[in-house]
């Protein structure tokens, strides 16, 4: 598989995040989000951003997820996509977002 097929496999997509909840079942501290992504639904997944974000900033941000990786359970959560950022000094993540509102479920190629 040449790398632009191996890329245009993965499946990004935007959406909004709707929840978001302290992940309080886990060792390294996380939040669990709900993130809508309009006519694919809405997804659950688990981010370890919570040195950068709160739950009250998260709630509305559009976000990038990866949505055609297998589901992962994590403690007592089944993760259904990715969400995607730039992981800085410490580990810190940064979300990747858009610079504009545009419509959840829009394809990122």
């Amino acid at each position: 598989m040449d790398t632009i097929t191996a890329f245009n496999n993965i499946e990004m997509r935007v959406g909004t995040i709707i929840r978001a909840e302290v992940f309080k079942e886990v060792k390294m501290p996380a939040y669990k989000l709900w993130i809508n992504f309009g006519d694919f639904g809405i997804k659950k997944t688990s981010a370890q951003v919570t040195a950068l974000y709160n739950v009250e900033e998260l709630m509305g941000k559009q976000v990038v997820a990866v949505v055609n990786f297998e589901p992962k359970q994590i403690a007592n959560f089944m993760s259904e996509c990715l969400i995607l950022g730039a992981v800085g000094d410490n580990n810190l993540v940064t979300l990747l977002s858009v610079d504009k509102p545009v419509e959840n479920g829009l394809r990122v190629s």
